[in-house]
């Protein structure tokens, strides 16, 4: 009986691992063309609502796939206009630093903390783009008021990449399974997020006054 038993756990973080695994290389594949980063990562995201939704053996390659096409477009879009943005302060950030003139270390100063804004905005980007239908320039703008508003919560999302980001520098073999592992962390801490904004704001604010409570959730 305990023999079976512990086969049976085995069994079962395998299975979870595998989920993770497949996932993660899916995820790989579909960045490898560079362009396509964010909807394949907007695509994981999905995966994992999915899994919180459902549970983990609802599955992986249908749900990606679907997830992949179905947000291709909006999210091909966010991700040109986030390419552009962060050009445009990669190029304001050069010049300030070769030429020297009044007022230019503030100018740096000012850039370098909307370079760390738009970083740590982007887990929340992805998020809102697999929980809740929004137009493009709506996503981005709820995305951007709940990283400033929650910024502890949107720091943690920062912590947890760096950690990502170290884990893989030591042990490179865990770039197979880092991405979605993050993913489904990140997505719990933003799941627990918005049940509590709903349940602070349930009676108290009008429903346009909440960040995330505007928008209908996707089913």
């Amino acid at each position: 009986m305990a023999m079976q038993r512990t086969q049976s756990i085995f069994n079962r973080i395998m299975d979870i691992f595998t989920h993770f695994l497949l996932l993660n290389v899916m995820w790989l594949v579909c960045c490898l063309p560079v362009i396509t980063i964010f909807p394949a990562t907007t695509a994981m995201f999905a995966v994992v609502r999915q899994w919180h939704l459902k549970g983990i053996d609802s599955g992986v390659f249908q749900i990606y796939i679907s997830k992949f096409r179905e947000n291709f477009r909006k999210s091909f879009v966010i991700g040109l206009l986030w390419l552009a943005g962060g050009a445009i302060l990669y190029f304001d950030a050069s010049i300030l630093l070769i030429y020297s003139f009044p007022g230019s270390s503030i100018l740096f100063t000012m850039t370098m903390f909307l370079a760390i804004l738009y970083g740590i905005t982007m887990p929340n980007l992805f998020l809102m783009l697999v929980n809740y239908e929004l137009t493009i320039l709506h996503a981005m703008k709820n995305a951007l008021l709940l990283s400033i508003s929650k910024i502890l919560h949107t720091l943690s999302y920062a912590t947890i990449l760096v950690a990502g980001v170290a884990i893989v520098y030591y042990f490179p073999f865990f770039l197979f399974i880092i991405g979605s592992l993050l993913a489904f962390i990140m997505y719990h801490i933003f799941d627990k997020l918005t049940i509590q904004i709903k349940n602070q704001t349930t009676n108290k604010e009008r429903p346009n006054d909440n960040i995330i409570g505007d928008s209908p959730p996707l089913k």
